[in-house]
């Protein structure tokens, strides 16, 4: 800013001296004030061109140059007129440069001040986001997931830092980073979520399969034909050999397609009681201050029913299925 204000100052000194003197220059003493005027101004030019400059600006100097040194060759053969021109080409090549070089600074700061403006507060985002990781942390545990949320933590401080400082620019590349980190933790709930869902088809399945061993025993002993029996048998066969959740559902109601077809659906709801009541007896086996041994006397009263089921006697399971009920209350109720 120093040297664009000495050029301008340079300028009017230029001005005054060509409004007050004629066409005449032939004084030595006003050819030698135009003279070191046109070197200063080419001098001041110079130091702020750099190898980074435009070629335009470049161009503009090196004409400005010619008109000096003709303007020094006009003064030598005492050539006035020829002198004034190459004066004025000159200071006014410069005065062009000198606007082209404090538009080119004054550009980066203008730019600067305006992305600093435009920057929106990103607290908003900052809510958002956190509310939905938190949410994720709800999920996370409802899944007993060892997913580790403290790198989270960090950048979440390290983004209501920067909001207060009104960095909002780094706190945007922080939420990005956030949102990074949070793609590859929902990466990690899924692939926990369908291991989980998978080894929870896998115990259902197996459950489904002792049921359906006591509903082939009972229809054996019900004198039910051999193909019927045989198609409960290839039943069984595929649900063992099911691995992922959707095949284990397909073969499942494939049996139970079997059932209805040969009205062998009598002991359903029992089975479907006895499922229920397993799950109780696994449940409370889990909390803490539970008495084993009432654990222990539940599972032998279910080990009871089954074989009941198996054997065909429904009556006698259906009644112990009410006792055990009964029984799981008392526990539930003791823990109170």
């Amino acid at each position: 800013m120093k040297t664009i204000t000495t050029f301008g100052i340079m300028i009017l000194a230029a001005s005054l001296l060509l409004s007050g003197i004629t066409n005449s220059v032939s004084a030595q003493e006003d050819a030698g004030i135009y003279l070191k005027i046109a070197k200063r101004a080419q001098e001041q030019i110079s130091n702020q061109i750099s190898s980074d400059s435009p070629d335009k600006i470049k161009e503009l100097f090196e004409e400005g140059v010619r008109h000096v040194n003709a303007l020094e060759d006009a003064l030598k053969s005492d050539n006035p007129r020829s002198a004034k021109e190459h004066f004025i080409s000159a200071m006014n090549i410069f005065k062009e440069i000198s606007r082209h070089l404090n538009t080119t600074d004054a550009a980066p700061k203008t730019e600067a001040a305006s992305v600093s403006s435009d920057v929106r507060n990103p607290t908003s985002d900052l809510k958002r986001l956190y509310a939905y990781v938190e949410n994720l942390k709800t999920i996370a545990k409802k899944h007993h997931s060892s997913i580790d949320f403290s790198e989270l933590d960090r950048l979440f401080s390290q983004a209501r830092e920067q909001v207060s400082a009104h960095d909002y620019a780094d706190t945007y590349e922080t939420l990005h980073e956030i949102k990074q980190v949070v793609i590859k933790i929902n990466k990690e709930l899924r692939e926990e979520a369908s291991k989980q869902e998978s080894e929870r088809a896998k115990a259902y399945a197996q459950k489904y399969l002792e049921q359906l061993d006591r509903l082939i025993e009972n229809a054996k002993k019900q004198g039910v034909s051999d193909e019927i029996i045989e198609k409960l048998e290839n039943a069984k066969e595929n649900l063992s050999s099911a691995s992922s959740p959707a095949e284990i559902v397909k073969e499942i109601r494939k049996i139970m397609s079997i059932k209805d077809q040969f009205e062998l659906t009598k002991n359903d709801r029992l089975e479907s009681r006895v499922l229920q009541v397993e799950k109780t007896i696994s449940r409370l086996s889990q909390v803490e201050g539970v008495d084993q041994e009432n654990i222990d006397d539940a599972y032998d009263t279910l080990n009871s029913i089954k074989r009941h089921l198996s054997q065909g006697e429904f009556d006698s399971a259906n009644e112990l299925l009410r006792e055990l009920a009964k029984q799981l209350n008392e526990i539930k109720n003791s823990l109170r």
